[in-house]
């Protein structure tokens, strides 16, 4: 079958030609200023494309009219124009379907495919009345050649007076209408036809009654149960050879009403999906098999994957694993549960899902997830943490930090007091005395950092000062575990509040001892490293060699991966089995 796109000028045909093209392989694509009667020969179906543009819109029309001046009448003819006023010009025009374009594309698809099963249905209709024209014909010599024709079709045959008085019916309307042909023999043609329907009936007897050989409509006929059975009815007149005087109508009609509804399910179907898309949050359901079945936009996004990527799908290959580790696929009822996911853009995610479980039939059921977006929300609290321990962190040190100064003004003058006259014992005494006051001072100073905010706009850190504080304030954990060494070179400013900065810092270096079995420090080694990175960048790298306790450094990381994306810098991560786990925090040098 053959398919003709005809466009005007402004109008772009590429996206038609291509949802075209997946349906049909032979499509022509003409402009409409040149399109000719010749055209649309032997061409199924016509999709006229139009702009917004008036003068556009004209060479659609004058296309329209062209298409259904053809003598065979012409192609299925699907209009597509940018505003419901063209619509509805073409329409008067006699266009057998229309859309708005642009529009949903998978609505495009189902109704070209819809207007391709018509023209094949046409064909085999004009097939079908042509035969039936012969034996019509042949039926008039004989009646029962007539009858034993339409006693053996599936089909519904039935003859009318001119008044609409059926004087014949066939046995199929037993089948398709649950009536015995004699109930219905000399019943009016409306006695059960659907109300709404009436106008399509008059309409088609008034082209036989003008001349026409034969005429078509769809119409729905009440059964003897109360439903309505959908039918395409094909109608020719019996003229009286002298007068040309319509003596009989002879009907052909055909139970579509399985075809109505299948299409009524697909544009519910549909719809159904629009109504899911519009959800904001991404969504979707498992079957039983753990197969995702539907899966909204939003969905799709979260994952950076088109919708058949994602549709029949494992949901535990595609979907991202929870806190704590994967729990039973199949919750009682319901349940929540927070999950971390790499976002397209490469930005970590915490989510908040919330799946119930549903029982559709006896033995089926199906699990609906629904995500909602925390990052924020988490963000805010780890915000408030922050704060709280900045503050904590300056009053202990402030409340610490007075009467240490007296602690060491006073050491240093007992000191000096006793001059030569102090013992050995004595002055090691005060020495170490100062020495860890000293030392309290230093980590009152580094704790300070955690509180600390820059002043400048964009804010910007001294990542070295952090380094060497972020380190004193580990270093008692860490040396508990492994031997630590560090390179700490002098570099630019990084881009950053120093106080995220350190605690992503410290939660690396915690994350990396803990990784580290117990035991003997010297089998096991933490390495610090502050250097210049790739261009524009700093490199802080921490690297833990030694056996594996099983604990991943990686678990929970999404809180300090956010403080330090925020700041546009990242964290990545290497582990080798047996030789031990490899964290670079990396970030932009200010300007």
């Amino acid at each position: 079958m053959k398919a003709l796109l005809v466009a005007s000028s402004k109008a772009d045909p590429q996206p038609l030609e291509r949802l075209l093209r997946d349906q049909c392989s032979d499509v022509a694509v003409v402009p409409a200023l040149e399109l000719a009667a010749a055209s649309s020969a032997g061409i199924g179906i016509a999709v006229l494309l139009s702009s917004e543009d008036e003068q556009d819109f004209a060479s659609i029309l004058a296309a329209c009219r062209t298409l259904r001046s053809a003598p065979d009448g012409g192609p299925v003819v699907l209009a597509m124009a940018a505003t419901p006023e063209h619509i509805e010009t073409l329409c008067d025009e006699g266009v057998d379907d229309f859309m708005l374009w642009p529009g949903n594309e998978s609505l495009v698809t189902s109704r070209v495919g819809l207007l391709f099963r018509r023209v094949a249905q046409r064909k085999k209709d004009a097939v079908r009345a042509a035969m039936l024209g012969d034996a019509l014909r042949h039926a008039e010599r004989s009646e029962q050649r007539f009858r034993h024709l339409a006693e053996s079709s599936t089909e519904i045959l039935a003859r009318f007076s001119p008044g609409g008085v059926r004087l014949y019916i066939s046995p199929a309307c037993r089948t398709v209408l649950g009536y015995e042909p004699d109930e219905l023999l000399g019943s009016s043609i409306l006695d059960i036809l659907h109300p709404s329907d009436v106008s399509k009936l008059l309409e088609a007897l008034g082209a036989l009654d003008a001349g026409a050989q034969v005429a078509g409509a769809i119409i729905r006929l009440q059964r003897k149960d109360g439903e309505y059975a959908w039918l395409e009815t094909i109608s020719r007149p019996v003229r009286d050879p002298r007068t040309d005087v319509i003596e009989e109508l002879v009907t052909v009609s055909r139970d579509i009403t399985a075809m109505i509804h299948a299409e009524q399910e697909s544009l519910e179907a549909e719809a159904r999906l629009a109504v899911i898309d519009a959800v904001p949050d991404p969504l979707s359901v498992e079957d039983d098999t753990g197969r995702i079945t539907i899966a909204n936009r939003a969905f799709c996004a979260l994952l950076g994957r088109s919708r058949e990527e994602v549709l029949g799908q494992s949901a535990d290959a595609l979907k991202p694993t929870p806190k704590g580790g994967r729990p039973d696929r199949w919750p009682q009822t319901a349940d929540e549960r927070e999950v971390t996911v790499k976002a397209p853009d490469g930005s970590q995610r915490v989510l908040a899902e919330k799946r119930v479980l549903l029982a559709v039939r006896k033995e089926e059921r199906l699990l609906v997830s629904i995500m909602r977006d925390i990052t924020e929300q988490r963000q805010r609290e780890a915000d408030a943490r922050l704060g709280t321990a900045a503050a904590l962190s300056a009053g202990v040190a402030h409340e610490i930090n007075n009467p240490l100064s007296y602690l060491i003004g006073n050491l240093k003058y007992v000191s000096e007091a006793l001059g030569t006259t102090k013992s050995e014992d004595v002055a090691k005494a005060l020495d170490e005395a100062t020495s860890g006051a000293k030392r309290i001072a230093r980590i009152m100073r580094d704790m300070r950092i955690l509180g600390e905010a820059s002043r400048e706009t964009p804010p910007r850190t001294n990542i070295k000062r952090v380094v060497e504080a972020a380190l004193m304030l580990t270093c008692g954990v860490i040396e508990a575990r492994a031997r630590l060494s560090s390179e700490v070179a002098d570099v630019p400013l990084v881009a950053g509040e120093p106080a995220r900065i350190a605690l992503a810092l410290v939660d690396i270096l915690l994350r990396t001892i803990r990784a580290l079995p117990e035991g003997d420090p010297k089998a096991n080694e933490v390495r610090v490293v502050l250097a210049p990175a790739e261009e524009g960048m700093i490199c802080v790298e921490v690297f833990g060699s030694g056996r594996s306790t099983g604990t991943s450094a990686e678990a929970g990381l999404s809180l300090s991966e956010s403080n330090v994306s925020m700041h546009g810098g990242r964290i990545d991560m290497e582990t080798t089995p047996g030789r031990g786990t490899r964290l670079r925090l990396v970030l932009p040098v200010v300007g």
